[in-house]
């Protein structure tokens, strides 16, 4: 078994190279990573926004071939091309379960490690060492450039799962960056109504692209919701700006009884944040952040959700640094690690 070459963040905005030979132990696979993508969380980890332990190997969006695995759960995996659940919990490792997975949330695992953030190298590598149980399969007609993008669009119906949303209603996203698109797609795919707010014209055109009714700017945002619901406002806004003042703005756009969904982790706190009004007007606040990775490689598969139009930069591992910089400006950047994962 070869090494796993890999960048490591030793400190914020500070990457090496790191190279170690893995160790697997029954019921992991080594997976050779063929593509990873960039998202927000690895940006604000790495900007040291988001504190976590380092050092650490980023990366928890990625598609990649299974190499070898250790053990009798191994059968049929070796050369299949997979996705991988980014917490490696109890349910996942077969331990005698902790109280939150017993209650059938391994996300919440009390022991959980998660990957590319907590306890578990990421797949900025040219390999992932994981457990067999967080691997599912990518079907021939997901393209891995296509599959990269499983984890977050899971992320984006997880939205959903936590707050469901019926046939034709109006939903607003604040924020067309990569998770916002993504929750737009979501949205409309569950056949609700889209009203997508960005800042930029490109942002905007993009939130169409990917399943918006709408599209406006913040500053028009609470006019056009309003005229679209009768006065009423929405009862579902996302807040996946990625900024510090996306709850407050999101405030002023959800109606009484309605539910602000929290989708980003910027790490900064809401600056004005109106508790009485989300009191008096008693509004839910609804955080979600792993979902359905079954539900996202069928809306992929079907081709319906094109998300390869949202890439705007590829780069190869060695030159993270420019990938994690360009990813500030760029809808979606991928990593390839390896000369044989851009064949």
């Amino acid at each position: 078994m070869g090494h796993i070459d890999a960048q490591v963040l030793a400190a914020p905005r500070t990457l090496a190279p790191m190279s170690r030979r893995p160790e697997l132990k029954p019921g992991e696979a080594l997976v050779r990573v063929d593509v990873a993508g960039v998202c927000g969380t690895d940006l604000a980890i790495y900007s040291g926004d988001y504190p976590v332990p380092l050092p650490r190997v980023l990366g928890h969006e990625f598609v990649g071939t299974v190499e070898d695995v250790v053990g009798d759960s191994g059968h049929g995996w070796a050369g299949q091309r997979v996705v991988c659940e980014i917490n490696d919990t109890c349910r996942s490792r077969g331990a005698e379960p902790c109280p939150a997975c017993a209650a059938d949330m391994p996300t919440h695992c009390h022991r959980r490690v998660t990957l590319g953030i907590d306890g578990w190298e990421g797949a900025f590598a040219t390999h992932v060492v994981a457990p067999v149980a967080n691997l599912h399969a990518v079907p021939d007609a997901i393209t891995s450039d296509a599959a990269v993008f499983v984890e977050p669009l899971a992320a984006a119906f997880q939205t959903f799962e936590m707050t469901p949303v019926a046939e034709g209603e109006w939903v607003v996203v604040l924020g067309a960056g990569r998770l916002g698109v993504l929750v737009c797609a979501a949205a409309a795919a569950l056949g609700a109504r889209v009203l997508a707010v960005a800042r930029k014209p490109s942002s905007l055109d993009r939130a169409r692209a990917m399943g918006a009714d709408e599209a406006c700017s913040a500053g028009e945002a609470a006019a056009r919701i309003r005229q679209l619901t009768g006065g009423l406002m929405a009862r579902l806004v996302v807040e996946a700006t990625g900024t510090a003042d996306g709850v407050s703005r999101a405030l002023e756009l959800v109606r009484p009884r309605g539910t602000v969904a929290l989708k980003t982790t910027c790490g900064l706190p809401p600056p004005d944040l109106d508790l009485t009004r989300a009191v008096v007007n008693e509004i839910r606040f609804a955080g979600s952040r792993c979902g359905p990775f079954p539900k996202a490689l069928d809306a992929l598969a079907t081709g319906a959700i094109p998300v390869e139009s949202l890439v705007e930069a590829r780069f190869p591992l060695g030159e993270l640094g420019l990938a994690l910089d360009a990813a500030r400006s760029r809808a979606k950047v991928l990593i390839y690690p390896s000369p044989k994962s851009r064949e």
